[in-house]
């Protein structure tokens, strides 16, 4: 409760409750570095929401895996997938005991799955998935890796971490992704610097926009373009209470030849 959490900031962020005043400090400075702090953070949200239902709803993906699930808000990806795909499931992954201590609470059951792990420790998701009945590699299966890539620094190599992953699921398997960007190399260096202080060094990394992209290389964009979240499959983005674009949630998904 003394040092603030990323999850905990990124609920500040989106209006929750569950969060310490260090997170609140933490979210301050970031807000007062980029003024859209907020509706970046909403934009990654809803750009998620829209994802599942999209890909849980047209394309009948019945498996999902959540990284960095964070904490609970007003809607569960479960919630949304299975509105649109009743036989979808969802396993969360997260080590964060706060988080997983919520998802416990919102446990339902035979429909979702909690993975106590490191969200680039796919050999214990894949193989707790497995065993509990909610993988089927043989099966498409949808990758959610949603605000939360910037907890890892360069030196994990997440990109290698991303490749390997989707290299192991099958054919018709889909990435979907966004990531804190900016493409003014100043903030990304000032804004990786304070939040890793105020964070006591969890590795947050603000990315350029050609360093999210290479997520997403050998996959085919589907939906909309790689871009700002905010545009990908909706007539109304958010409207921005400042017309500042230091900082934008960057990603989309796409889908395995």
């Amino acid at each position: 409760m003394s040092q603030a959490s990323d999850a905990r900031i990124h609920n500040f962020l989106l209006g929750g409750s569950d969060h310490y005043e260090p997170d609140r400090e933490a979210a301050r400075e970031l807000i007062s570095l980029a003024p859209a702090a907020r509706q970046v953070a909403q934009a990654s949200r809803l750009f998620l929401l829209r994802a599942v239902r999209y890909l849980a709803g047209e394309h009948r993906i019945g498996q999902f895996l959540e990284h960095g699930a964070g904490l609970p808000l007003r809607e569960s990806v479960h919630q949304v997938a299975r509105r649109a795909n009743r036989a979808a499931r969802v396993v969360y992954i997260d080590n964060d005991p706060v988080v997983l201590a919520h998802a416990r609470m919102m446990l339902d059951e035979g429909h979702t799955l909690i993975v106590d792990a490191d969200m680039l420790d796919s050999q214990t998701i894949l193989t707790c998935s497995e065993r509990a009945g909610f993988l089927d590699r043989a099966r498409p299966v949808a990758v959610l890796f949603t605000s939360a890539l910037h907890c890892i620094s360069d030196e994990r190599d997440p990109h290698k971490h991303i490749s390997g992953l989707m290299d192991s699921l099958p054919s018709g398997s889909f990435l979907v992704l966004c990531h804190w960007a900016s493409n003014n190399a100043a903030f990304r260096e000032e804004a990786s610097r304070r939040l890793q202080r105020l964070t006591a060094g969890q590795g947050v990394c603000v990315r350029s926009c050609p360093e999210v992209d290479r997520f997403f290389q050998g996959l085919e964009p589907v939906g909309d373009p790689i871009g700002d979240v905010a545009y990908w499959r909706t007539a109304a983005p958010l409207k921005l209470r400042s017309p500042d674009r230091t900082l934008i949630a960057y990603g989309g998904v796409a889908r395995k030849r």
